[in-house]
């Protein structure tokens, strides 16, 4: 008879540990984020016997509505769907977890996320040049004229760049005349992934090419770091998987981005 799934509030770090290694990509967020940020983020594992089945990342920072990324789990959808905070949330989870996500949490609207990577290499040098801008690291200097910017902006993926710390964030910033229309970062650095999260050009400065000189530089410091880079996008979102297939990131899966009741969208 195979052991009954128990879940427990935490992670199995040695087991984490081990599955990163065979897989990084699908593991970076929970082992960065246990290493950088343990005050911001809760674990759910499910649990066979010795072996986790899956688990739940919950991060507790910006936005104050919970955004849980739901890893592996098919043998424990029901317990792990079961461990799900109350309404309101988000859960980007496996797209056969949808089911069992609705029931317990109600009605939701649904994304599919395609998830891209783009493996080490030269970043084509295509991007526009753009006069009196310019794209470059975001250093201590640029906090408050950053943050301020932020503050007057619409949309989830700006938000952290309300409160950023530019000694622990890597991030990219893009300049018109001396004044922020975009920003971009890496959420997560490991040896041998990043994340890219956080693309976002202000509505009057789109269509100029800041998205593409962005998404470039931080591909081009993720490769000068001998890593592979990860993101996510809307598979009905056009324009920006033109932007990515054209810097060379491949699908190599698909999530669900479930909204229930938080009125965000990826």
């Amino acid at each position: 008879m195979a052991p009954s799934v128990e879940l427990s509030p935490t992670i199995d770090r040695d087991w984490l540990e081990r599955a990163s290694t065979d897989d990084p990509v699908t593991h970076a967020y929970a082992v960065w984020d246990l290493d950088n940020s343990p005050d911001r983020v809760r674990f759910v594992s499910a649990r066979s016997g010795t072996t986790t089945e899956g688990y739940l990342l919950w991060w507790t920072g910006v936005p104050s509505i919970p955004i849980v990324h739901w890893v592996g789990g098919r043998g424990a959808t029901r317990e792990l769907a079961a461990a799900l905070p109350e309404r309101p949330l988000v859960v980007i989870a496996p797209t056969w977890a949808t089911e069992a996500i609705v029931e317990r949490r109600g009605p939701a609207r649904e994304f599919t996320l395609l998830v891209l990577v783009r493996e080490r290499g030269p970043v084509p040098d295509r991007d526009p040049s753009t006069p009196g801008g310019e794209v470059r690291h975001l250093e201590r200097a640029d906090l408050e004229r950053v943050g301020a910017w932020a503050s007057t902006q619409d949309g989830l993926e700006v938000a952290e760049y309300r409160r950023f710390d530019p000694d622990r964030e890597a991030a990219w910033g893009a300049f018109e005349d001396g004044a922020p229309v975009g920003v971009a970062r890496a959420a997560v650095r490991l040896p041998t992934v990043w994340v890219l999260g956080g693309v976002f050009v202000a509505p009057g400065a789109r269509r100029h090419g800041w998205g593409r000189r962005l998404v470039s530089a931080v591909a081009r410091a993720a490769d000068d770091a001998g890593a592979r880079l990860l993101t996510f996008v809307r598979d009905d979102r056009t324009a920006a998987r033109r932007l990515y297939t054209e810097l060379e990131f491949h699908p190599t899966g698909r999530r669900a981005w479930i909204d229930a009741g938080a009125g965000l969208e990826p």
